[in-house]
């Protein structure tokens, strides 16, 4: 076959084959994702992605109650098929409303919302879900992780403070900024002191102003982010071979630590075989005070510039008292500390031992 006549002909299946693929076509039944944003103290806007083959749209909304339980969804607007969004208006403030949106293409429904979109005209604020366990504090300053999401974008927000001791709360800072997220760093405490927390945002809407709902508290101290401890060991108790005493001193500006009897002991020898060893707490002793029996499961608590001594049990057939040709130390104990899951990360051998965290504070 002639070239020239093989070329036209690929040209036109090329031809063919882009007009074709460049044709508006209806899109298959499926869902629409969306969004509904609260605009203003009396309005929503919801959007969507464009869709093809959709010649009209109606817009279904229900109100929430306080339980989170939804209304009937009823039909408030019905719209061209060429527009990515709406605005619902007139609605009343403080109120959450629901959004459904269905797409038709001749009378059918070729689209719709797979899960309905929720907006409150009104103002909100919370702390961070892991503010406690995430957000940096030292003895100089204390992070607050705040968010507004959910409601309308607020003007600012105000941070109140309470000191433990004191009555009442009282402003500390009004940040303006019109985000949903912020971090306020608070540089007025005093080291070791402990505070109380809680905000609220703000509209400014000509001359009114509204307010959200204060968050529920959040308390938090001027302490050391990870604990800090001299650790030794106590030569002046008597002991079996396979018993050892601790003695733990928190060091100052530290938050609580609560211990319990769940440690391994790891000893290095210079030879470089390693003992390890379970140990078990059998009695401890608070500063000057009395030895007590240790009993199962307790916990016990230890604050800044307390002193406490442990006696201990190794778990195996090993010696653990006035071991010789000793390279290092190390004892890894379950804690708490301030509330939050973590490790005492011990070192007898240099007399140092600090807190790690390892999850989540309990919330």
């Amino acid at each position: 076959m002639n070239k020239k006549i093989i070329s036209l002909i690929l040209m036109f299946i090329m031809i063919g084959e882009l007009m074709f693929t460049s044709m508006p076509a209806a899109k298959a039944s499926g869902y629409l994702e969306i969004k509904a944003t609260a605009t203003s103290m009396t309005s929503v806007k919801i959007t969507w992605k464009a869709q093809k083959g959709v010649t009209q749209y109606k817009i279904y909304r229900a109100t929430e109650n306080k339980n989170g339980n939804v209304g009937k969804y009823k039909v408030v607007a019905t719209i061209s098929g060429n527009k990515k969004s709406y605005t619902d208006k007139k609605l009343k403030t403080e109120k959450t409303y629901s959004y459904m949106v269905r797409g038709y293409k001749n009378k059918k429904c070729v689209i719709k919302t797979g899960v309905p979109e929720s907006a409150y005209t009104g103002l909100t604020c919370s702390f961070d879900e892991y503010q406690f366990a995430e957000a940096p504090r030292s003895t100089k300053s204390i992070t607050l992780k705040l968010y507004s999401s959910g409601g309308v974008l607020p003007t600012g927000y105000e941070i109140y403070r309470k000191e433990m001791g004191i009555v009442g709360y009282k402003k500390i800072a009004t940040v303006k900024k019109s985000v949903d997220s912020l971090n306020y760093k608070d540089k007025t405490v005093t080291a070791g002191k402990t505070y109380r927390y809680k905000v609220r945002t703000y509209l400014k809407v000509g001359k009114k102003k509204y307010y959200s709902a204060f968050t529920d508290y959040e308390q938090i101290s001027a302490t050391n982010r990870s604990g800090k401890y001299t650790f030794k060991f106590d030569n002046s108790v008597k002991c079996a071979d396979n018993e050892t005493v601790y003695k733990i001193t928190s060091k100052a500006y530290n938050d609580t630590l609560k211990l319990y009897d769940n440690a391994v002991l790891t000893i290095e020898l210079d030879d470089g075989s390693t003992i390890e060893t379970g140990v078990d707490i059998i009695s401890y002793r608070k500063g000057d005070g009395p030895w007590k029996k240790y009993k199962s499961n307790q916990s016990l608590t230890l604050k800044a510039n307390e002193t406490l001594r442990l006696k201990v049990r190794a778990t195996q057939d090993v010696k653990i008292k006035n071991l010789k040709n000793v390279q290092s130390y190390e004892l890894n104990m379950d804690v708490t500390y301030s509330k939050i899951s973590s490790f005492l990360w011990a070192y007898p051998y240099a007399g140092t031992a600090k807190t790690v965290m390892n999850s989540e504070a309990i919330h």
